[in-house]
């Protein structure tokens, strides 16, 4: 939804695509934290095996959180540049989009069982 905002944004970054984007962070930061001092020491004292995994997700989650304020930097810009913004939605959504794959791939096994 937020990459075709920015694409359809013209020349600049509106106030509700600013909105969108700013919402989308927190609610990241409100997801990753939640994870990690929540869910993941749960998994660890049952599943001992994830370990491995559970650091690499929560690594992951620190280069998300670092893409994630750089984008907010970005667009909290009162010049903000479209093109830039573009750019780090793209960088911040490939990151999220390989972090969610593995995190499936090696999580969903486990809750579902």
């Amino acid at each position: 939804m937020i990459r075709r905002e920015i694409a359809e944004s013209g020349p600049g970054i509106g106030a509700q695509l600013r909105v969108n984007c700013l919402t989308v962070c927190q609610g990241l930061r409100n997801h990753h934290t939640g994870e990690d001092t929540t869910m993941f020491p749960f998994l660890t004292e049952h599943h001992p095996e994830l370990a491995p995994v559970l650091e690499r997700l929560r690594a992951e989650h620190e280069r998300i959180a670092t893409l994630v304020a750089e984008l907010y930097k970005v667009v909290s810009s009162t010049a903000a540049d479209p093109a830039l913004v573009r750019a780090e939605v793209d960088r911040l959504a490939d990151e999220l989009e390989r972090h969610l794959a593995h995190e499936e791939e090696q999580l969903i096994p486990v809750l579902d069982a």
